[in-house]
């Protein structure tokens, strides 16, 4: 149960993250905006209205979830470097139809790639859904081809459980979707446990 006097942003190395609002929204527009960001994104590229569109409504339940001193059930973040420059984004999603099942998803700008943001926030999405959303099963997905993104899925200690052949439509081409997924107890538990405690998760 998220309490509202919990925290509403934490701390992971180099990068903070923090429940994501309204006026976060034109830096998500220029994230999904960028041509290599979306390479592998089936859903971009996106104006800044389909995405306000898009992301207005869940932060809004956001809100009134937390205010409600409720867990979101789709908890949305915005990263950011210590200095408050903007990274990107993440999200920890319940399953449909999965008991205690969270799918984590997350993009970055160009200018977070391979400095290990990726790794930390993928480790902290995970955190996140195991202590304050008692997460039985994490899982994440991403198109064929997109290596780094598979990598890291992996590097998280999540497997490919199968593909989705022609699952996704983008710019009139079918593309593959390769599914990641674990079992909790399978993952390796300790050291998301360091992250919950370096992060302040553990003591919510």
């Amino acid at each position: 149960m998220y309490d509202s006097r919990m925290s509403d942003a934490w701390t992971h190395e180099t990068e903070r993250y923090r429940y994501a609002n309204r006026e976060d929204i034109p830096a998500f527009a220029e994230l999904l905006s960028d041509p290599e960001v979306g390479r592998w994104l089936w859903f971009t590229p996106m104006s800044l209205d389909a995405v306000r569109e898009y992301f207005g409504p869940l932060l809004d339940r956001q809100a009134k979830e937390r205010a409600a001193g409720e867990t979101p059930r789709t908890a949305v973040f915005t990263v950011e470097a210590l200095n408050g420059e903007f990274l990107g984004h993440g999200a920890v999603v319940g399953v449909e139809a999965s008991p205690n099942g969270y799918e984590i998803g997350f993009q970055l700008m160009r200018k977070a790639w391979g400095r290990g943001v990726g790794t930390r926030l993928g480790q902290f999405l995970c955190a996140y859904a195991i202590e304050l959303c008692d997460a039985y099963r994490i899982e994440g997905g991403c198109l064929e081809g997109n290596t780094g993104s598979a990598t890291l899925l992996q590097k998280l200690g999540l497997q490919l459980e199968g593909t989705r052949p022609g699952y996704r439509l983008k710019a009139g081409v079918r593309h593959t979707e390769l599914c990641f997924g674990s079992e909790v107890h399978r993952l390796d538990t300790a050291a998301l446990r360091r992250v919950a405690d370096a992060t302040g998760l553990s003591s919510q």
